[in-house]
């Protein structure tokens, strides 16, 4: 296949994605409520993967986001014990639950913003009296 040939098929791919528009799992700029209820309907599909790699840097950004919190000596966002294994699987999971408890959170909010109250209600932080 030489360079031109390479170019043109390149050209083709982006001007069919152009016309088509991407999928419309990834149209969204992030994921929301609504989203990840339609991905986790089906575990152990490409879907699944897809979401279980975006809990895994929303996990990786609220793990630096209580580091940073620690380090300023302000309160944590959660407080797991050491042994926790907070995985996203063990995640989507929790996620699915709190939604179940929590029903009326509208259907375009963060599930990055979803997923810091479900770990704050799972780890608790002890509040100084």
């Amino acid at each position: 296949m030489g360079r031109g040939t390479f170019r043109c098929g390149i050209v083709a791919a982006f001007a069919i994605l152009l016309v088509t528009g991407p999928p419309p799992a990834l149209a969204q700029s992030h994921m929301d409520k609504a989203l990840f209820l339609e991905l986790a309907a089906d575990p152990g599909s490409e879907a699944w993967g897809l979401l279980l790699v975006h809990l895994k840097g929303v996990l990786a950004g609220l793990e630096a986001a209580n580091m940073r919190l620690v380090r300023r000596g302000d309160e944590r966002l959660y407080c797991p014990p050491p042994d926790a294994a907070i995985t996203p699987e063990w995640s989507a999971g929790e996620l699915m639950a709190y939604l179940g408890r929590y029903p009326k959170i509208p259907d375009n909010i963060s599930i990055a913003v979803i997923a810091t109250f479900a770990l704050a209600e799972a780890f608790p932080c002890e509040t100084a009296m």
